[in-house]
């Protein structure tokens, strides 16, 4: 009898791990579907927190498409996740959908975004602090304020700043062109030491390249001097299909000074986004390891040993 037991133990055993085994591997191929704008800053950041989960083991999918429709597709589980919840300019598409309880608000990843107008440091240094300051030197300027392109929501609260006679900024012009002809208008301008006053928002890779300076707002100007916050966005049970992606998704969040790094080198420079995003990993584990602190990877290892193997200098 003794002879038979030992086989028959041998061969449960050896059932019971091939099932754990093949329930994990299951589990680890389910893909992490990220929707990712076609946003230079976005783009960066979703290929940093990819390869992170990538060399936990995870399977990751990026998807190249819009707001409105990633967040409707996360309702249909479709996408698990985007990292490009802006608000408050996105709370008409975001809010009917927090309502109906198809996805989540997981986590500010980048607190500090901001839109306004700005100056050069030189002209700041000089006394220029605030959109009040402007029309006392109006002849400095040319009473001109260079701008994005008509039509743009950054055009359209500049002129309603100039209409409504905001600061006496009432007799001053815009003129609008397209991001790259307005800030080598102004860096032009700036190499020759002259005052100029544009459009702005971090983070962008013109926080890199230009000495520039942020105003600060006055009453009327809030139609385009703005604060916002940007979101990790999360499919609705995601913390229950993939428990450690969205405990690590809770955690993640980076300055605008970061996101202007990675715009600088992506969007300016024009390096491989897997490059910009590998190497900004490498050389800041010390900010990406308390991400994932009692975070295993998918084969149950710690994941801080995993990370610190796979993004070794």
């Amino acid at each position: 009898m003794l002879r038979f037991r030992r086989p028959a133990v041998f061969l449960s055993t050896l059932l019971l791990l091939v099932s754990l085994l093949s329930t994990a591997s299951a589990g680890a191929a389910e893909p992490v579907r990220f929707a990712v704008p076609p946003w230079p800053g976005v783009t960066v950041k979703s290929t940093v927190v990819c390869q992170l989960l990538e060399a936990l083991g995870y399977e990751t999918h990026q998807e190249e498409i819009g707001p409105v429709i990633a967040y409707n597709s996360m309702g249909l589980d479709e996408v698990d996740v985007c990292l490009a919840g802006w608000t408050p300019q996105q709370n008409p598409m975001l809010e009917p959908l927090l309502e109906k309880g198809t996805l989540e608000l997981l986590h500010e990843n980048l607190g500090d975004a901001l839109i306004g107008l700005c100056v050069p440091e030189y002209t700041y240094e000089a006394g220029v602090h605030s959109i009040a300051d402007l029309d006392a030197h109006a002849d400095k300027f040319n009473n001109t304020i260079y701008n994005i392109e008509a039509g743009s929501g950054m055009h359209t609260s500049v002129a309603e700043i100039i209409e409504n006679d905001v600061a006496g900024l009432g007799d001053w012009e815009q003129i609008g062109s397209t991001t790259p002809m307005m800030l080598t208008q102004v860096g032009d301008m700036m190499k020759n030491g002259e005052w100029a006053v544009f459009g702005c928002w971090k983070p962008h890779w013109m926080n890199v390249v230009l000495d520039m300076k942020y105003l600060e707002a006055v009453p009327g100007s809030e139609v385009l001097v703005t604060t916002s916050k940007v979101y990790t966005v999360v499919r609705t049970g995601l913390d229950k299909d993939m428990p450690e992606v969205y405990a690590f998704l809770k955690r993640f969040e980076v300055p605008s000074s970061v996101q202007d790094g990675w715009i600088y080198a992506y969007g300016y420079k024009k390096q491989p986004v897997e490059e910009v995003a590998r190497e900004w990993i490498v050389q800041n584990m010390d900010l990406v390891q308390p991400w994932f602190e009692g975070l295993h990877s998918v084969d149950g290892k710690p994941a801080s040993d995993v990370l610190s193997a796979a993004f070794a200098q």
